[in-house]
């Protein structure tokens, strides 16, 4: 069926349908967009007559935004104007104090699992999709009793498969925070296959509570994956799992060290460096045995850093770069034009490497930016 463009476009803005989020947990009936000469992004307004995708069960179809001129230097690496705007809960945080999730509950006068799916819309504003227009939140509530916030990321001119998840991010974000599980996680759809099987590796995988859907039942990942390919089909042996504690005994070779000697009065570099090894130290990599880390310097001097994350399935693991661009997000970057130099520290000789495809991601998002590769042992 060929899609008609809606002609009732008419703002520059991104905004969600004022209508609000339903209990079920469904994102709007439209993310209201309207064309924009910077982004290049149109939509169409579900309630409009004139809309190709009004009328029942197009949900999903009318939230879809079609980036029509490549351009993507302005929306595609901006972190959303709106989240400024947030009048939620949230107030475009990524994380929200276990003591003050209690308090919320209490005033709200609900349940914990009414207050996840209440923080859905504002969580989705946080989302950078200038590929689809389709804003992902995920909102999971940590062990901790802390909640924990994902969105997804697009990376134009670079391959889809750059792409990260909502629930991956969201999983990153709890890493980052030193959470110790997961015990609910309330979607604006249903997770993809991706985002279930990503999801097998957790400590507590079958007890993690999906809530989705028009029903907002709790579905467990026994539900969502029967038969599941897991952790157990690749080792005999018991191992730390994911959001466990990691513990690689990698450092860093003569030629690393030679590279933190010449540089030695970059204080901002040092740290970059340190916290890549301190990554790839608590990388998740029981397949291949192939840890690493990754670290962002801002053009402003801040440092973001991330560590690698492996799948049973392989294709769903999350480089140690995207992780890093994670922290990005979630410490306010602006842009991924503010990236100056990527700091990567991977095993000399392993069989999983991620500096070609880093090299490729920055030419789309931060050709400008350096790549700093520090061999480890």
């Amino acid at each position: 069926m060929m899609m008609q463009k809606c002609s009732s476009l008419s703002s520059s803005a991104i905004r969600l349908c004022p209508s609000g989020l339903p209990r079920s947990g469904a994102l709007p009936s439209t993310l209201a967009h309207k064309p924009c000469t910077h982004v290049g992004v149109q939509a169409c307004d579900r309630d409009s007559p004139t809309c190709a995708f009004s009328g029942k069960g197009q949900r999903l179809h009318a939230s879809r935004a079609r980036s029509t001129t490549g351009n993507s230097s302005v929306a595609s690496v901006t972190a959303p104007a709106v989240a400024s705007e947030d009048t939620s809960a949230l107030r475009g945080r990524f994380v929200i104090p276990a003591e003050e999730v209690k308090q919320l509950v209490a005033q709200q006068g609900g349940s914990v699992e009414e207050l996840l799916f209440s923080l859905i819309k504002p969580a989705a504003l946080l989302a950078r999709p200038p590929i689809s227009g389709y804003h992902v939140g995920a909102v999971g509530l940590g062990s901790s009793g802390a909640v924990y916030v994902g969105v997804n990321l697009e990376f134009p001119k670079a391959p889809l498969n750059n792409s990260v998840h909502g629930e991956q991010f969201l999983l990153v974000n709890c890493l980052k925070n030193g959470e110790s599980g997961i015990e609910a996680l309330a979607v604006s759809a249903a997770p993809c296959g991706h985002c279930r099987q990503f999801y097998c590796e957790c400590v507590n995988a079958s007890n993690i509570k999906f809530l989705f859907g028009a029903s907002a039942l709790p579905k467990m990942l026994d539900d969502l994956l029967p038969e599941k390919f897991g952790p157990t089909d690749l080792s005999d042996e018991p191992f730390p799992l994911l959001l466990e504690r990691q513990d690689h005994r990698v450092t860093f070779r003569k030629e690393a060290s030679d590279i933190l000697q010449q540089r030695g009065a970059d204080a901002v570099f040092q740290l970059a460096a340190a916290e890549a090894l301190t990554k790839a130290q608590q990388a998740y990599a029981p397949y291949t045995r192939c840890p690493s880390g990754a670290s962002i310097i801002t053009h402003d001097g801040r440092v973001f850093s991330g560590g690698y994350i492996e799948s049973a399935a392989y294709n769903p693991s999350l480089s140690p770069f995207h992780a890093a661009v994670v922290d990005a997000v979630t410490g306010g970057i602006p842009a991924y034009s503010e990236i100056k130099e990527v700091v990567l520290a991977e095993v000399r000789g392993a069989l999983v490497k991620h500096k070609s495809n880093i090299k490729l991601l920055l030419r789309s998002i931060a050709p400008h930016a350096d790549l700093t590769l520090l061999p480890l042992s």
